[in-house]
This record gives C-alpha cells, sequence and structure tokens, in this order.
C-alpha cells in the first residue's frame, strides 16, 4: 500500500452555468468519501498574490494515491465530467503527498 496522499482541487466556477456547479459537487462529494477521502477543508479565494485566479478549493485526504487515481479513472467518476466541464472554466486536479 503506498503512502496517505492528498488531494488538492483548485476551481474557477462558471458563473453562467451554477446549476452544473452544484450537480458536480453533489454528485463527486459522495465519490470522494466511498473512495475513503476526509474532507479536510472546501475553500473559496478571497484574494489572489499571484497567479491565476481560483474561485475554490478542497483539500482531501485520503490513504493512498492509488485511491484518488482508481477514483478519477472510475466510470462513476467518467459521468460527472460533461457536467465538471460545463460547471468549471478551470480545474486544477492534483494528488499530492507531504515532503
Amino acid at each position: 500500500m503506498s503512502e496517505k496522499a492528498t488531494l488538492l482541487v483548485t476551481a474557477v466556477p462558471n458563473p453562467n452555468d451554477m446549476a452544473s456547479v452544484q450537480e458536480y459537487l453533489q454528485g463527486v462529494m459522495p465519490l470522494f468519501t466511498r473512495a475513503g477521502g476526509t474532507l479536510v477543508k472546501r475553500l473559496k479565494v478571497d484574494d489572489i498574490i499571484h497567479g491565476d485566479a481560483s474561485g475554490m478549493a478542497l483539500v482531501m485526504d485520503f490513504d493512498s494515491a492509488d485511491a484518488i487515481t482508481e477514483l478519477f479513472e472510475s466510470d462513476d467518476y467518467a459521468e460527472l465530467v460533461p457536467v465538471r466541464d460545463r460547471g468549471f472554466t478551470e480545474m486544477d486536479i492534483l494528488v499530492t503527498q507531504e515532503m
């Protein structure tokens, strides 16, 4: 088993399709939980010191990087991809581990 991993997602919601944002979030959160994810924080971005703007961020801990990868490669997640793509103008999905 690989070491614990943290999922970091930054996203810019599409202001013209907030219904898809909500649909995506309602669909994806149970998948994260089912894959063993533990919510650390859901955040909204208030200010940008440097870099590109993101509207929100999510941090979740998982037992392994494999658990995260399997989740995003699943058929259940694939069904949410069109909703994600409508609801967000940009999304970065990062698998991280402690240094």
